[in-house]
């Protein structure tokens, strides 16, 4: 605006100068010329467009200081929006990354699951058999009565035990009854003296591994007292926590030795 305004102040300067051109000169006419006035007006005319011209070039110029302006807040705003986009892009990677962190955090437990399930199907699928036994064959397969001797003070009876399944026999309760209800039945060398009834013997029982893994048998010894007939039978009631009762009843017959 300042190159303007001493631009038309020169203008006018020099205009005044072209109009007294004449006065000033001695020789000169005072009246205008055609040449004079087209020179005139060429000057006027220069000085519009060198107006004009400038006035262009300054707006051009304010132009580009707007565009460059605007072009560099356009630029700050795509950074800032880049920023921001990496930042939710940062975002989703890391939640998709925890996604599958906890996808397989949740298959390893699954799969864990589905050991301990299977684990404990097959356990609970595992079971024992108890079996009672003399002289190593099973007592039910039996036809005949069992011969045993009378002793001096007291008959000994050894029968035993078998788990033959492929579980542990848990929290065994063994319960012996003699008939005829005269015969004592006592653990062998450890006579009960007081009890209800002398002719029922009851005792618990160790738990008894599968026979494939511990390889022995339980042993159950018993002494008999008092008057024992030729003939008698006892009855065997084995009961477990986790198998079937086992109830066998035994006839045994007294050889003379």
């Amino acid at each position: 605006m300042w190159l303007l305004a001493v631009m038309f102040l020169a203008s006018g300067l020099l205009l005044i100068v072209f109009l007294l051109k004449n006065r000033l000169e001695p020789s000169g006419s005072n009246v205008w010329t055609i040449r004079d006035v087209v020179q005139l007006a060429g000057v006027v005319l220069n000085i519009v467009a060198l107006a004009i011209a400038v006035g262009a070039i300054q707006m051009a110029a304010a132009s580009s200081k707007d565009n460059r302006e605007s072009g560099q807040k356009q630029q700050q705003e795509l950074e800032v929006s880049r920023k921001a986009l990496e930042a939710v892009v940062a975002t989703a990677q890391a939640q998709q990354a925890l996604l599958e962190h906890n996808l397989s955090v949740s298959k390893a437990q699954s799969d864990l699951i589905a050991k301990q399930t299977q684990r404990e199907e097959q356990r609970l699928a595992r079971k024992p058999v108890v079996e009672l036994l003399y002289g190593g064959s099973a007592v039910n397969d039996l036809a005949n009565p069992i011969e045993i001797h009378r002793g001096a003070e007291f008959t000994r009876i050894t029968l035993s035990i078998r788990n033959n399944g492929d579980a542990p026999a848990q929290k065994g309760i063994v319960v012996v009854i003699a008939d005829p209800p005269t015969i004592l039945v006592d653990r062998a060398e450890g006579r009960v003296a007081e009890r209800r009834s002398h002719h029922r013997f009851e005792t618990m029982i160790s738990d008894i591994r599968p026979s494939a893994q511990a390889q022995e048998d339980y042993a159950l010894q018993l002494d008999l007292h008092g008057p024992i007939p030729g003939e008698f039978t006892l009855s065997f009631n084995i009961f477990g926590e986790n198998f079937e009762a086992v109830r066998r009843k035994i006839a045994f017959r007294v050889v003379p030795e």
